[in-house]
């Protein structure tokens, strides 16, 4: 009854008629789901959330709720409708704790056939392609919005229903709500944001899927397994180089506006330091696509540091290994030092089964006794280390995307004694 309600809700017109929930607000109650077991009830929340938006990413998540919940009839219908609004990963049963084949009925059967025909569908390496158009058609929204301001996040709510489709997941993902677009695209930094307009022409992006294609087609040699979805570069908030969705692959290009012409006055220092040279696109796209094939089913470390050191590691040692080129950063000469080495090694390994990842990722504004996100050059570390010591590299490659006990990738490893306090 409840899905038959959202499909008489009625085609709209206007936008100001169309629902566009805030994601801040719609997750508020996310971490007391364990707690309440509410499961049912917060993808129904989702469901009706996604009415006019219709999301692919919102539609999963809510299927992976009904799938915590045990109502199967709804996870094949979230979906199936998650397929019809682009979700490109074949391997989303796995992602949700299921099987395929462990289901029967009609909508079950057709579910695996479409799963099998993405499967088919993304093992070629020719259905890559780096798709730009959610920034060539953001520029006329971000001008009306300059130079609009009372109007400003009304417009980039147009921008998301009436831009490609793959906008409004990465609207779910990374957005969030129009107040954060404003706040960033217009309020802190327009003028950046309005050289990037020249910055993207299709000419050179031409050449950079090029390059892209080259280290895929490598990586194919290495891990036959491989599927290769669509890039999307899209109009980001300064907060994301890539990103992996169910969807496909996004690029923030506004994180790739360093150059001699682009001004940065308006960005924080933090920004300043992590936007890239467009020269970087190819690196950090073949990175998202190593987090496409990621498919682990470790049931203790899930989402602790471990888990993240090893899931951002490896995409940088892939990246190397197929581009040939070795890695080099800051980070890597930071841990040069014997003793700072030491010193954050030993932090580490008190750390390594630990919720709390503020110490090691995703901290480009807050660390300050440290550099930032140094997880990634530890995971790089200690998986290539691993990759180093197996005799079979094409399987040491597939347990690096597939393992299902991450410690012993660490015990594999020249890191072994980072595992001494669980023994």
């Amino acid at each position: 009854m409840f899905f038959l309600l959202l499909a008489c809700t009625g085609k709209k017109s206007g936008i100001d008629a169309y629902y566009l929930p805030d994601l801040n607000v719609l997750f508020d109650d996310y971490d007391r789901l364990d707690s309440t077991g509410a499961y049912a009830a917060f993808a129904n929340k989702l469901v009706w959330a996604n009415r006019d938006l219709q999301a692919s990413q919102l539609f999963i998540e809510a299927a992976s709720m009904y799938q915590q919940a045990g109502n199967a009839d709804s996870v094949v219908y979230c979906l199936h409708k998650a397929i019809d609004r682009g979700m490109a990963n074949p391997h989303i049963l796995s992602r949700l704790g299921t099987k395929p084949g462990l289901h029967q009925g009609e909508e079950w059967k057709r579910l695996y056939l479409r799963l099998d025909s993405i499967q088919s569908e993304l093992k070629n390496v020719g259905n890559f392609s780096l798709e730009p158009g959610a920034m060539e058609q953001f520029w006329p929204y971000f001008e009306r919005a300059k130079e609009d301001r009372s109007n400003a996040k009304k417009i980039l709510k147009e921008y998301i229903f009436r831009g490609p489709r793959e906008i409004r997941d990465f609207y779910v993902v990374r957005y969030n709500s129009t107040e954060a677009m404003y706040g960033q695209m217009i309020n802190a930094a327009p003028d950046y944001y309005s050289s990037l307009q020249q910055h993207f022409d299709p000419d050179r992006l031409l050449a950079l899927k090029d390059i892209t294609t080259e280290g895929m087609y490598r990586f194919k040699e290495l891990y036959p397994q491989a599927v290769f979805p669509k890039v999307f570069v899209v109009p980001g908030i300064l907060n994301s180089g890539g990103t992996a969705t169910e969807m496909g692959l996004f690029v923030g290009g506004d994180m790739y506006g360093k150059s001699k012409v682009v001004p940065t006055e308006e960005l924080t220092d933090w920004q300043k330091d992590a936007i890239m040279e467009i020269s970087s696109l190819p690196a950090i796209t073949l990175h998202e696509l190593m987090h496409f094939q990621q498919n682990y089913a470790d049931p203790v470390n899930n989402n602790n540091v471990l888990f993240n050191l090893v899931q951002e590691g490896v995409c940088d040692l892939l990246v190397e290994i197929c581009t040939r080129q070795p890695l080099r950063n800051s980070n890597l000469e930071y841990l040069e030092d014997p003793s700072t080495r030491q010193k954050i090694l030993a932090d580490l390994k008190t750390e390594l089964f630990s919720d709390d990842l503020s110490a090691w990722l995703y901290n480009g504004e807050s660390i300050q006794d440290r550099p930032h996100d140094l997880g990634y050059t530890l995971g790089y570390l200690i998986t290539k280390s691993y990759y180093e010591n197996q005799e079979d590299k094409q399987l040491a490659i597939y347990e690096l995307l597939n393992s299902k006990d991450l410690t012993a990738i660490v015990r594999g490893s020249d890191y072994a004694f980072l595992l001494e306090q669980a023994i």
